[in-house]
C-alpha cells in the first residue's frame, strides 16, 4: 500500500527547544546513559542479562518517533497530519476559523494521550474551557490555530504558518465554505 500523494504539503520541522529535547535528553539521557550502564554492569559484573537494562528506555523514547507529525497536507476536501503511523485527517467543512499564532489554553490542561518533549507535542488534552482539543506540534514558534464546528481545536506547526492558513482558506472557498482566519 503506497503512501497518498498531496498537491500541498507542509513541511513540520523540530525547532530548536524540541530537537534539544529529542536529542540531548531524548537520545543522550534516556537512551545513551541505559546503554552505557548495561555495557559497563555487563562487564564489571559478568551478568550479561545486564545488557538488556536499556531495552525499555528504548522503546519508551522510540515510540513517539512512529506517531510523530513530518507534516500537514491540504486537499480539496481535508486537512491531513502525515505521521509514520496513522494520518490525523480534518474534514474542511469541520473548519470554522484559523488563528496563527494559535492561542495557549487558559489554566491547566490535562493530556489524555500525549507526548511532549520528544519529537515534539503532540496528542490529545482536556481543558476546563477548551473541552478536549488535540496538538500536532513539532515548533512551539509555528503554531497555527484551527477552531472546529462544535467548538473542538487543533493546533498544528507547520514550518511555513502563513503559507497553510492561506491553502487552507482557498480550499474552503473552492468548497464554497468561508472560514475565518486571523494572522497576527
Amino acid at each position: 500500500m503506497g503512501l497518498p500523494l498531496y498537491e500541498s504539503v507542509f513541511s513540520a520541522s523540530l525547532g530548536a527547544r524540541e530537537r534539544l529535547l529529542t536529542f540531548a535528553v531524548g537520545y543522550g539521557v534516556g537512551i545513551g546513559v541505559p546503554l552505557i550502564l548495561g555495557v559497563s554492569f555487563a562487564v564489571g559484573f559478568s551478568q550479561p542479562l545486564l545488557l538488556l537494562l536499556p531495552i525499555p528506555f528504548v522503546l519508551a523514547f522510540g515510540a513517539p518517533y512512529f506517531f510523530r507529525p513530518t507534516g500537514y497536507a491540504v486537499t480539496p476536501s481535508e486537512i491531513a497530519v502525515i505521521r509514520p503511523i496513522g494520518r490525523k485527517r480534518i474534514p474542511l467543512e469541520a473548519v470554522r476559523e484559523v488563528l496563527s499564532p494559535a492561542t495557549s489554553p487558559p489554566g491547566f490542561s490535562i493530556g489524555l494521550a500525549r507526548v511532549e518533549g520528544i519529537h515534539g507535542t503532540f496528542g490529545s488534552y482536556w481543558n476546563k474551557n477548551w473541552g478536549r482539543y488535540q496538538v500536532f506540534v513539532t515548533n512551539h514558534l509555528n503554531r497555527v490555530e484551527l477552531r472546529l464546528e462544535g467548538g473542538s481545536r487543533v493546533i498544528l506547526s507547520p514550518d511555513d504558518p502563513i503559507a497553510l492558513v492561506d491553502t487552507v482558506r482557498q480550499a474552503g472557498l473552492a468548497l464554497g465554505i468561508t472560514i475565518a482566519v486571523n494572522c497576527i
